[in-house]
């Protein structure tokens, strides 16, 4: 260990500064989902615990419409910020009576009061609330980034480059510490569900890793085809995937039972699925994809239902999906575990490329299967580093959390969009790259 220590002190005081980093930045700003996020938790907290939170229609902002399994940790934010409150306000006591030099940490006073301010824009929220929520998602991000140095170091690959992009690269601390969006969290346990399929003796808890990864982040269940031809490919027993699905679903409901007291299957069915529904109906929503080449958000707004040919794009898309999801399932191997993370990334991203109503978020687990992916095979690496920076910019387009960064977002407007645009076909084309050279590769190995 203290080798290790010695050898790469850089490395790693360089790992600490990006996680500082990201801390600081989580005190900069909040996204209004987070504010929204921070009203949930607050109504949990006052009300006593979860239940009858999907159920209570008076709301000053959206109703709650994430799974129950994420809503409850925007209560846990909310009682963590209490008990550091409690905790903040009895030290500032204890220095004050005490008279240890109270004036010397007047930086601390300020930010006691900081941390416990209410704000009243659009709902109720505080500063400290907001800061929480951030601390699992830039959490999140240092274990994917420790599942990365893992995968190095079994396949005896320099994990210092890999490490250190996930880290410093910006597509993923603007997302965890500047807009605190829960897309790291499930993808943690994403991964680590995808990886344990080549596992023998751990394989029967993947599925229970995969449906809490779906209960964090609906999208992810687009990979379930994946999941389970990964699962028959690695020869895995089919018993241990009937026990780890029994497992996974009941997880699920006990969840679920965290928020009401009537029978599960018909609260799930009845009141659950219609709250956390979120589609809005529209073709695009600022997602750098395959639709906003044409229908550029907010410039020009169409509904999912107008017809090309002679079927809507909604339809369109649920075809291609499954016309990518199809070439996914070509590339997966036995005992070959970046065939799973190529996979994973042409159906994810090829989901998100062509269907209907995707955030510019919803690509996130498949650009860092690919930056996975590159650990085995370097030259995907290029590939990897222009998605990402894509992801960022579409990021920074909807979202900057400084005011005088507002008018850089100017470019994203020019011309109809034309900078969005071109962006939107770079992905495009990257990625029917991406897919042709791995099933190429695939073919050749075959």
């Amino acid at each position: 260990m203290k080798s290790f220590l010695k050898r790469n002190w850089k490395i790693l005081l360089i790992l600490l500064i990006a996680v500082l980093f990201r801390w600081k930045l989580s005190l900069m700003g909040a996204h209004g989902d987070l504010r929204v996020q921070s009203e949930w938790g607050n109504w949990m907290y006052q009300n006593g615990g979860p239940k009858g939170l999907y159920d209570w229609n008076v709301w000053g902002c959206i109703w709650p419409n994430h799974p129950p399994l994420i809503s409850w940790l925007y209560f846990l934010a909310y009682k963590a910020h209490s008990g550091l409150m409690f905790l903040f306000s009895n030290f500032g006591n204890f220095i004050a009576l005490h008279r240890l030099a109270p004036t010397k940490f007047m930086w601390f006073y300020d930010f006691i009061r900081w941390f416990g301010e209410a704000r009243y824009e659009t709902t109720p929220f505080f500063m400290g609330t907001i800061v929480v929520i951030k601390q699992f998602m830039i959490l999140a991000d240092v274990l994917i980034a420790g599942v990365i140095f893992y995968i190095c170091k079994k396949n005896n690959v320099n994990w210092k480059k890999f490490v250190l992009l996930y880290l410093l690269l910006p597509f993923t601390w603007y997302l965890s510490a500047a807009w605190g969006q829960s897309d790291q969290l499930s993808f943690l346990f994403l991964i680590i569900a995808f990886i344990l399929l080549t596992s023998k003796k751990y394989v029967t808890i993947s599925p229970l890793l995969y449906a809490i990864a779906i209960n964090l982040k609906p999208n992810c269940v687009l990979l379930l085809p994946i999941f389970l031809y990964a699962w028959y490919k690695q020869r895995q027993s089919i018993w241990k995937l009937i026990l780890g699905g029994i497992v996974a679903v009941a997880f699920s409901f006990w969840t679920v039972s965290w928020f009401t007291d009537q029978n599960l299957i018909s609260y799930c069915l009845d009141t659950l699925m219609k709250r956390i529904s979120t589609g809005q109906g529209l073709l695009t929503l600022n997602a750098y994809n395959f639709w906003f080449i044409f229908f550029p958000f907010p410039d020009k707004v169409m509904p999912e239902t107008m017809n090309f040919l002679f079927m809507n794009a909604k339809t369109w898309g649920y075809i291609l999906v499954a016309i990518t999801t199809l070439l996914a399932l070509k590339v997966v191997k036995y005992k070959k575990l970046e065939t799973i993370f190529g996979a994973i990334f042409i159906a994810g991203f090829g989901s998100w490329l062509f269907m209907a109503g995707m955030h510019e978020r919803y690509s996130f687990f498949a650009i860092v299967a690919l930056l996975f992916y590159s650990i085995f095979k370097k030259q995907y690496l290029k590939y990897f580093l222009i998605l990402s920076t894509i992801y960022f910019l579409s990021m920074f387009h909807v979202y900057s959390f400084m005011k005088e960064l507002e008018p850089l977002k100017i470019v994203f407007l020019w011309k109809m969009e034309l900078l969005p645009r071109i962006l939107s076909i770079i992905n495009l084309i990257v990625y029917c790259l991406v897919t042709y050279k791995m099933i190429k590769t695939n073919d050749k190995q075959t």
